[in-house]
C-alpha cells in the first residue's frame, strides 16, 4: 500500500511544486516587463512634454532672429502668449545683449510669469544679467541651448519661491549673438502631472537632474532639497549605490532592492529607471514587492490547497482499495505506480479471469489506451492552436511593420501636424492607410479599405499598398494612380474582392490636395472657427471590380489651422450592443468637441471612444488619419512670412 502512496505522494508534490514555482517566477517577470514598459512609456509622454515646451522658446528665438527691427509690443504678447497655452511654463524672458534691442538701451530683457503674467525687465531686478547668471552667460558662452539645474524663482509672490528649471536657447542673427530666449518649467505643475500619469497607484515617481539633484520628488520635501547622490549615502546599501551609479549612467532597467522598503519597513523595493533624453534627466519609479505580488502568491496559496487536497483524497481512494483487495491486486499496483510515474504505455499482460479483478485489469488497460489518445489529441489541437496564434500574430506584425509607426514622422517639417491609427476587428486588418513624400514639397496620403476581413483582406491590402507606392513614385496623378491600380488589382484578384481608396497629394507650401476618391468615405474638414464641412467626394467607383474604369482628380486646399480627418466606414458605422449606429452626426460632434485637440490627440480619443461604444467588440476594422495644417501664433507668422499662399 506504501509502496503505492508514497511514490505517489513524492513525485506529485516535486513536480507540482516545481512547476508552481516555474508559474510564479514567470509571472513575476511578466509583471517586471509590463511596469517597465509603463516606466519607458511614462518617460517618452514626459520627453514629449518637455520638448514641446522647448519649442516654444526655439519658435520665439527664431522669430527675433529674422526681425530686423524689434517690435516690442509684439515680443510682449508672444510672451504672454507661451506663458499663457501651456500649464506648465511660469515664466518666458527675452535677453538681449547691451544695446542690441535697441541702440538707446544698455540692457533690455522683457519677463512675463505667473498665473496673472506679470511683466517686468530682469535688468531692474537683477541687475547686470549679462555676466552673473549662467542661464544667460553660459548660453552667450557655448551658442546652445540648455537646461538649466532646478532652482527656486524668488520672483514669485509671497517670498517663498517657485521650485522651476529654465530652458535657454541663444538668439543668434548672421553669427552675431544677440541674446536669449528662454522659458520655464514649473516643477509643481510637473509633479502633479506625474502623479495623474503614473500607470501604478502604489508607485512613487521620481525625477532627476542629470547632476542628480531632485526635480520631482514624490516627497515634496526632498524636491531640489536632495539628491540621488545623499540618499545613497544615507543607506549605506552597496546595491542601493549600484543603481544609482546604473541611474547616473543613462540605464534603462529594473533592480530589486532586498529588504528595503519604501519609506521604511521590511520588504523589496522594485526600482525602474529610465532616462528622458531631451534634458539628460532621469525617471526613476519605486514600487513595492509584496503588493505588486500579492495577487501571485493568493492564486499560489489556492493552487496549494488544491494539491494538498488532491493528494489526500488519492489517498484515502488507495488506502480503501488497498484493504480490499490486499495481495491479488500486485500486478495492477506494479501498473498503477508505472503509471504515476508517467509511463502511459503500461499494459496489465495474462488476464485469466473474467471476475471482479479481471473485469478491472481489462478496464484500466482500455482507460490507459483512451487517456493516452485523448492526450495525444489534446497535445496535437494545443499545437496546432500556438501554431495558428503563432501564425496570426505574424500575420499581424507583418502588416503593422507595412503602416507607419513614426510620429511625428518628418520632425525636419513643421508646416503640419499628422498622426493615424489603425485598430483590426479580427488578428488582421483590411483598413489600412499610407503616407509618404515623393519630393520636398509633396505628400501623399492614402486610406484604404478592403472588402471583408481577416487575411485575404490583409493580404490584398498589402498587394494595394504595393502597386499604390510604386505608382506614385512614378510622378503620376491621383486619378492615373487609381486607374492603374484597379486593373492590377482586378487581373490579380480576377473581382474577387475590392477597396475603397481615398489618394491625395498634398502641397506642403500652399496647402492645396489633388486627390481621386475611388467611392471611399468621404473625409470631413474642420476649419479654424469650428465648422465642418463634407470634401473630397467619389471621383470613380470602388478599385479592383470592374474593369476599364476612369477616375479624375479634384481638388481643396487647407488653410492654416484647417483639419482634414480622414476614416474608414468602421467609424460611423460602429455599432453598440443595442444595434445603434454611432453615424456621421456623432462624428461630425466628436470632432467640433477635440477642435483644438492635436492629430495625435483627435486619433487616439476617437479610438477610445469607438472602443467604449462597441463595449471594446469591434465589428469592423476602424483606420482614422488627421492632418492639420500649421498656422496661428508663432508658427503660423513664420509659415506667412517665409512660404508663399
Amino acid at each position: 500500500m506504501f509502496s503505492i502512496i508514497l511514490p505517489l505522494l513524492l513525485i506529485a508534490s516535486v513536480v507540482m511544486g516545481l512547476t508552481l514555482r516555474r508559474v510564479y517566477d514567470s509571472a513575476v517577470a511578466s509583471l517586471q516587463d509590463e511596469r517597465l514598459s509603463e516606466v519607458r512609456l511614462l518617460a517618452r509622454g514626459i520627453d514629449f512634454e518637455l520638448r514641446s515646451i522647448t519649442q516654444v522658446a526655439e519658435n520665439t528665438a527664431a522669430l527675433l532672429r529674422i526681425q530686423t527691427t524689434l517690435d516690442k509690443p509684439l515680443l510682449y504678447n508672444i510672451l504672454r502668449e507661451n506663458t499663457a497655452n501651456n500649464a506648465l511654463i511660469y515664466g518666458a524672458a527675452a535677453a538681449f545683449e547691451p544695446f542690441k534691442a535697441d541702440p538707446g538701451l544698455l540692457s533690455f530683457a522683457p519677463y512675463v510669469f505667473g498665473d496673472d503674467q506679470q511683466l517686468l525687465d530682469l535688468g531692474s531686478v537683477i541687475g547686470d544679467y549679462t555676466h552673473d547668471n549662467r542661464w544667460y552667460s553660459t548660453i552667450r558662452d557655448q551658442r546652445k541651448a540648455h537646461w538649466s539645474e532646478p532652482y527656486f524663482n524668488m520672483l514669485a509672490g509671497g517670498g517663498h519661491g517657485i521650485a522651476v528649471t529654465t530652458y535657454a536657447t541663444p538668439i543668434i542673427r548672421n553669427h552675431e549673438f544677440l541674446g536669449v530666449a528662454s522659458v520655464d518649467l514649473r516643477l509643481d505643475q510637473l509633479s502633479q502631472q506625474l502623479t495623474r500619469q503614473t500607470p501604478a497607484g502604489d508607485a512613487r515617481v521620481i525625477i532627476m537632474s542629470a547632476s542628480g539633484r531632485f526635480v520631482s520628488h514624490y516627497d515634496p520635501s526632498l524636491t531640489l532639497n536632495g539628491t540621488l547622490q545623499e540618499q545613497a549615502a544615507l543607506s549605506q546599501a552597496p546595491d542601493y549605490q549600484e543603481v544609482v551609479d546604473d541611474i547616473l549612467a543613462g540605464g534603462t532597467n529594473l533592480r530589486v532592492l532586498s529588504n528595503r522598503y519604501i519609506d521604511g519597513g521590511a520588504g523589496n523595493t522594485w526600482v525602474l529607471y529610465t532616462p528622458i533624453p531631451s534634458t539628460g534627466w532621469f525617471l526613476a519609479t519605486l514600487l513595492p514587492e509584496d503588493a505588486l505580488t500579492q495577487p501571485l502568491r493568493e492564486q499560489l496559496t489556492m493552487a496549494l490547497s488544491g494539491l494538498a487536497l488532491t493528494i489526500a483524497l488519492i489517498f484515502l481512494l488507495v488506502w480503501w482499495i488497498s484493504a480490499r483487495l490486499s495481495q491479488p491486486i500486485q500486478q495492477l499496483e506494479s501498473a498503477v505506480s508505472e503509471v504515476a510515474r508517467g509511463k502511459l504505455d503500461t499494459h496489465i499482460e495474462n488476464i485469466q479471469s473474467l471476475d471482479e479483478l479481471g473485469r478491472l485489469s481489462l478496464g484500466f488497460n482500455r482507460m490507459l489506451q483512451d487517456l493516452k489518445q485523448q492526450i495525444e489529441l489534446q497535445t496535437q489541437q494545443e499545437a496546432n492552436q500556438r501554431l495558428l496564434e503563432r501564425e496570426w500574430q505574424m500575420a499581424r506584425e507583418t502588416q503593422r511593420a507595412l503602416l507607419p509607426t513614426i510620429f511625428p514622422p518628418f520632425p525636419e517639417h513643421k508646416e503640419f501636424d499628422l498622426y493615424a491609427v489603425n485598430q483590426a476587428a479580427q488578428h488582421v486588418a483590411g483598413d489600412y492607410f499610407d503616407f509618404f513624400l515623393i519630393n520636398p514639397k509633396t505628400l501623399m496620403l492614402v486610406i484604404a479599405d478592403v472588402s471583408g476581413k481577416g487575411m485575404s483582406a490583409a493580404l490584398m491590402m498589402a498587394v494595394t499598398r504595393t502597386i499604390v507606392r510604386s505608382l506614385a513614385q512614378s510622378g503620376k496623378s491621383p486619378a492615373d494612380i487609381l486607374r492603374e491600380t484597379n486593373e492590377q488589382l482586378r487581373d490579380s484578384q480576377h473581382g474577387a474582392a475590392f477597396v475603397t481608396l481615398f489618394l491625395g497629394a498634398y502641397n506642403l507650401v500652399s496647402g492645396r490636395l489633388v486627390y481621386a476618391n475611388g467611392g471611399h468615405t468621404p473625409p470631413l474638414l474642420l476649419a479654424r472657427d469650428g465648422t465642418l464641412s463634407s470634401v473630397g467626394e467619389a471621383t470613380g467607383t470602388i478599385v479592383g471590380m470592374l474593369e476599364e474604369q476612369e477616375y479624375h482628380n479634384a481638388e481643396f486646399r487647407l488653410q492654416p489651422g484647417e483639419l482634414l480627418l480622414l476614416f474608414t466606414d468602421g467609424f460611423p458605422e460602429a455599432r453598440s450592443p443595442e444595434g445603434e449606429f454611432y453615424g456621421l452626426n456623432r462624428v461630425k460632434t466628436f470632432l467640433q468637441n477635440h477642435s483644438k485637440s492635436s492629430a495625435h490627440e483627435i486619433c487616439e480619443a476617437a479610438i477610445a471612444e469607438i472602443n467604449q461604444f462597441q463595449n471594446q467588440h469591434l465589428a469592423d476594422d476602424i483606420t482614422i488619419l488627421a492632418l492639420r495644417r500649421q498656422g496661428g501664433g508663432i508658427s503660423g507668422f513664420l509659415n506667412d512670412l517665409v512660404k508663399p499662399r
